[in-house]
């Protein structure tokens, strides 16, 4: 019973110091922080269409996971082995992303997004959807974490 109680009182505790964490952003610094991690976000897909691995392994975390449309899942590792066979060939990410502060280091992007890709040589498809992509502070540096798209009609 004790336990349990203390786990309690811990659980709150810790509910009560992130949420004032995350409110404790200005909406003027949240707007700051969602320009400064969709301008990262812009320019990972770039490093995709560029095949520039070495960019791609300094914006992802060492312990990013990425899941595509397709339930395609993907660590670093995996991610930056691929990308030389990966063809992006058109990207749009619509203006109206939306950003969730979770911690002063913790920090999710979310917003709709349509491209048309292809591996090797296969046959280009088009994935038009809803893309995550949760960013962690390191260091002093944001790192990508977690990415994840689902798609839409």
């Amino acid at each position: 019973m004790i336990a349990r109680r203390g786990f309690t009182v811990g659980a709150a505790a810790g509910l009560l110091t992130w949420s004032q964490s995350a409110k404790a952003q200005t909406p003027d610094q949240a707007a700051a922080l969602l320009g400064d991690l969709m301008k990262l976000e812009v320019e990972s897909w770039q490093f995709l269409k560029e095949k520039n691995v070495a960019r791609a392994k300094d914006y992802l975390a060492d312990d990013a996971l990425l899941i595509f449309g397709d339930g395609t899942r993907f660590t670093k590792a995996d991610y930056l082995k691929v990308m030389p066979d990966f063809r992006l060939d058109s990207l749009t990410i619509e203006p109206n992303a939306e950003i969730k502060i979770w911690t002063a280091d913790v920090a999710t992007l979310l917003y709709r997004l349509t491209y048309t890709s292809a591996i090797k040589d296969g046959k280009p498809m088009t994935m038009k959807g809803l893309a995550s992509s949760t960013y962690v502070r390191r260091n002093g540096k944001w790192l990508s974490a977690l990415y994840q798209e689902t798609p839409t009609p």
